[in-house]
């Protein structure tokens, strides 16, 4: 038997006990992406100390057809980027937790008219990608917000830096909906951009205005905020671009937009009454979709962005259009067609974080070196495309684990932004990764083991100079505000990218 998929069955099993399923369909779904019967039931052992035979469990009363996102022909022996849409009854089921199932019902409802958000029902499950490493999501900290009052937990401020001058470079700060109630805390001193984050759509081109969590309304609750319109007129005053995400993490709506003519007139439609409604600069695509799209998909992507660009530089002629793209976009087929987008857009922003994450192995955020790092893949993305399309988005947060000696569950592990870690480490001894070139901290808490990978001056200047070098459009933070109150990682902007 092999440890590391009886070590990926238990921890993903484990990983979310509120979504409920039987044992034969765990049991199913991770035979067909490689596992064995005996690690199965080796990893159901370990669990529950019980044998799967003695296990009694209730039949669900109502289930949907079950649908695997990708062909698990395409990577059989990998517990990568395989979900399945399901639908779980009312009556509570005694079973084990499948991380390969993931559970949603979302009902969202728009507003009615041409050009603006439409009345829409949607009910589909959210997909999510297991990675080798047991990364979920591939993009795991642009889902899971962060208390702003741990950011600024106090009311006095500090000295605003003075900032002499713009950047050389284009600095863009995504300001997540969950920073709202700080915004007037956050100093926008340094950047030249902010995008705001972020408007989810459905597959029908919608926008999404009333679900059932902050995941996909915590946007729209943003959007609707007059707090907001002061926070656009702030940048604005500033000279600041301000720019619009809009998001959608679930792979079916994707599929659906990028299939569908109709759907692809109505997003864009609504894109342009937003943008216009607030006198924005801009548009940010964020669709992260997860498995092996077909290249009719990938065809109809292409065609969506070439759309939205044609019709945004139609109606704003200056408009900017940026898409959010992973780490290996430039060198590994997903639904980013990168020489022909780069065509139809102004710039990629390519996510280079998370290659460690809560549902994984303790491990740097955003490595320069190692077997998967910024500096190979985004010169996969220079062979493609011209560097002045080419933002490099950088985490100002990190990652807290325990040390143990098997991978912890998600639960366990702890997302900090950057003015947490700044308080927690300093009475703390630093360590330096020198291949990943990152910083990291132990202590113990409650007298266990516990682990931050991060990134700070030290490391966060390294990937200036990288982005310098390689004359790359500019860097992307996020998240805007995650710093609090400590100047530093702002000063280094300015020592970077402004006075040079």
């Amino acid at each position: 038997m092999r440890d590391k998929y009886i070590e990926l069955i238990r921890e993903y099993i484990k990983a979310k006990p509120e979504y409920k399923t039987t044992l034969n369909e765990i049991k199913a779904d991770v035979l067909t992406v490689g596992a064995t019967e005996e690690e199965f039931d080796e990893a159901i052992r370990q669990i529950t100390g019980a044998d799967t035979s003695k296990l009694i469990l209730e039949e669900p009363e109502e289930q949907t057809e079950k649908k695997p996102l990708i062909d698990p022909s395409s990577k059989a022996a990998k517990f990568a980027n395989h979900a399945k849409h399901h639908i779980v009854a009312k009556k509570k089921h005694l079973a084990v937790t499948a991380a390969l199932i993931i559970i949603a019902l979302i009902v969202v409802v728009g507003l009615g008219g041409r050009g603006v958000p439409k009345i829409a029902i949607n009910t589909s499950s959210v997909k999510i990608p297991i990675t080798a490493d047991g990364a979920i999501p591939l993009v795991y900290a642009n889902i899971k917000t962060v208390d702003p009052n741990k950011i600024f937990p106090g009311t006095t401020k500090t000295t605003p830096l003075k900032v002499s001058g713009k950047s050389k470079k284009e600095i863009l700060g995504f300001f997540p909906y969950w920073m709202l109630p700080k915004a007037d805390d956050v100093d926008l001193a340094t950047l030249t951009s902010i995008s705001l984050f972020g408007l989810e759509v459905d597959g029908k081109g919608n926008i999404v205005t009333n679900g059932t969590n902050d995941d996909t309304t915590g946007g729209w609750g943003m959007w609707k905020d007059p707090k907001l319109d002061d926070f656009i007129a702030k940048a604005k005053d500033q000279n600041i671009s301000v720019y619009l995400t809009l998001k959608c993490f679930d792979s079916g709506n994707i599929e659906s937009i990028a299939l569908s003519d109709t759907a692809q007139k109505n997003l864009i439609d609504n894109a342009m009454y937003l943008v216009n409604s607030k006198d924005l600069k801009g548009i940010n695509i964020d669709f992260e979709y997860v498995g092996s799209p077909t290249q009719k998909v990938i065809d109809g992507f292409t065609k969506f962005i070439t759309g939205l660009n044609t019709e945004m530089k139609r109606q704003i002629p200056d408009s900017v259009l940026t898409i959010d793209t992973y780490l290996v976009s430039g060198s590994e087929q997903d639904i980013f067609n990168i020489p022909a987008i780069a065509k139809n857009s102004d710039a990629f922003v390519i996510m280079g974080y998370d290659m460690h994450t809560p549902l994984g192995a303790a491990g740097p955020v955003a490595a320069m070196g190692g077997d998967t790092n910024i500096v190979t893949y985004v010169d996969n993305y220079l062979k493609q495309v011209d560097a002045s399309k080419l933002i490099l988005a950088v985490p100002y947060y990190g990652y807290d684990w325990p040390q143990t000696e098997s991978t912890p569950s998600a639960d366990m592990v702890k997302i900090l932004p950057y003015a947490e870690i700044a308080d927690q480490s300093q009475n703390l001894q630093l360590s330096w990764d020198a291949t990943s070139e990152t910083p990291y901290f132990t202590y113990t808490d409650n007298g266990q083991q516990r682990i931050v990978h991060y990134d700070n001056i030290r490391s966060l200047g390294i990937k200036y100079d990288f982005i310098n070098n390689e004359n790359l459009r500019g860097v992307g933070i996020w998240a805007l505000g995650y710093d609090g109150q400590n100047q530093d990682l702002e000063q280094l902007l300015v020592d970077k990218f402004i006075n040079q």
